[in-house]
């Protein structure tokens, strides 16, 4: 685990950095010095200014930003310097034109206005575009598309003073590491230059030192990583990322030139993983990501009640692209099946169980554990609606609501099975369901759906046992 405070020098690599590069509503900057903040306490030191839906940054950069942003972009930077972290300028270039002098001059001179707002490092990020000239002039021009961006990235090398960097993160950012385009980009690439690679996937379940081998040889310097991780834009915006970073080497970090987390669009969500990528940076050769987890939520909350609430709905908001397909595999399986064992089985006509879950394991049938868990999804969602935080509480309050309705749907759906004879009741939960799944945030999947729905088929069982031994037979003809 990682001390709230840790001295910079004792964390390795050197470059440990955080994006805010995503897709999706960018940071306030009430956001980005509070990000800043976190990071001085957590040893991260490398701050990338990258977000795609900012427009100036990306879609309309030929425009220039106003003097109230440039301003608001100097104390940033100012900020950052005064804590020891190193402010990055990101640059990206949608249709840029590399035939075309006047392109070239307009992205030197927003890399000039920055500079005299004290800023000194740069990024140049060409991720996420067409993989080839857009026009018959740059293909006239140019050998090939990776040569024209190695031209581009140095000319605007140039203009970097001492102690700045200029990064760069390639069309191709993922994959093998071996291909044609990435070994003429690492022949053309100024040396100097780091270059921001994600691993084998855009977001790598796994990374290791093995994966590194291609790209470090193609590009003729160890990359940095970009670890899409805990970001969750696009159509992962419905997962919550803030489980424990895993599935990284311990040997990883030696053969890269940095690391860089990947944040979301909600940033105090995003500091709760972070915190365990921090607990991994400072040393990979002891990390254990659920010890790394539980310092992680004591030190995201004010109190032992909000850390273990953070806890129990990140286990069911598990979700995540480094878990694979193990995102049913919470913690409540075991008081689940102890409470069908206890009752002989689930009802056979509500059909199989869910794919994916883990697999059962040997258990005491009992009712009172899954009895005692709608009470405690009660308590925790009632405790994250009220968090001491109010940027995690805001952060988390989707997620909230459908941890909320799912304890209503569990209260409701034991009710309705302690009453058979309530109609009603079972109507209640039939009725609940598609409300609570109308909140698509994902927490637990189907998991209380499936249960819930097994609850009426075993009340609607039992009402018609009843009714059957309370009707007199027949008498004889």
């Amino acid at each position: 685990m990682l001390p709230e405070s840790l001295p910079s020098e004792t964390i390795r690599p050197e470059r440990r950095g955080v994006l805010e590069a995503f897709y999706g509503r960018p940071w306030s900057w009430s956001e980005r010095h509070a990000m800043l903040d976190f990071m001085q306490q957590t040893g991260f030191n490398a701050y990338l200014y990258a977000p795609k839906n900012d427009p100036i940054h990306r879609n309309r950069w030929q425009e220039p930003y106003t003097s109230t942003e440039w301003a608001a972009f100097g104390q940033l930077s100012a900020h950052a310097r005064a804590g020891g972290t190193e402010f990055i300028f990101g640059l990206s270039a949608v249709g840029f034109r590399y035939s075309d002098p006047a392109h070239l001059a307009l992205m030197q001179s927003k890399l000039r206005a920055a500079k005299a707002q004290g800023i000194r490092s740069f990024a140049l990020l060409l991720d996420d575009l067409p993989s080839r000239f857009e026009s018959s002039e740059d293909a006239a021009a140019f050998p090939d598309l990776a040569r024209a961006q190695g031209w581009l990235t140095n000319e605007l090398l140039k203009d970097v003073e001492a102690g700045g960097e200029l990064y760069f993160c390639p069309t191709e950012y993922h994959g093998s590491g071996n291909s044609a385009y990435l070994w003429a980009l690492g022949s053309v690439l100024d040396l100097r230059v780091p270059v921001l690679w994600t691993g084998r996937e855009v977001c790598s379940p796994t990374i290791s030192a093995a994966d590194l081998r291609n790209v470090t040889a193609a590009l003729r310097r160890a990359p940095v990583i970009w670890d899409n991780f805990p970001v969750n834009d696009l159509d992962m915006q419905m997962d919550l990322h803030i489980a424990p970073l895993t599935g990284r080497t311990p040997e990883l970090l030696a053969a890269t030139a940095g690391y860089f987390a990947a944040a979301g669009a909600l940033a105090a969500a995003s500091q709760v993983a972070m915190r365990t990528t921090a607990a991994y940076l400072h040393d990979p050769h002891v990390y254990d990501p659920a010890g790394a987890f539980r310092a992680s939520a004591q030190a995201s909350t004010s109190t032992p009640q909000e850390a273990a609430a953070l806890t129990f709905l990140a286990d069911l908001a598990r979700r995540t692209p480094l878990i694979g397909t193990e995102e049913l595999h919470h913690a409540l399986w075991p008081a689940i099946d102890a409470f069908w064992a206890a009752r002989g089985s689930p009802p056979a006509v509500a059909g199989p169980d869910l794919s994916g879950r883990p697999p059962p394991q040997p258990i005491t049938p009992d009712e009172a554990p899954l009895r005692s868990l709608a009470q405690d999804i009660e308590r925790h969602a009632e405790t994250l609606a009220r968090f001491s935080d109010p940027a995690l509480r805001a952060n988390l309050a989707p997620w909230t609501a459908k941890l909320a309705g799912w304890g209503r749907v569990l209260k409701s759906a034991l009710g309705a099975l302690d009453h058979p004879h309530d109609l009603r009741a079972r109507e209640y939960v039939l009725e609940e369901l598609p409300v609570v799944r109308e909140n698509f945030h994902w927490v637990a999947g189907d998991t209380f759906d499936l249960f819930a729905r097994r609850c009426v088929w075993a009340a609607e069982a039992e009402a018609r046992a009843t009714a059957r031994a309370a009707t007199p037979p027949e008498p004889a003809g």
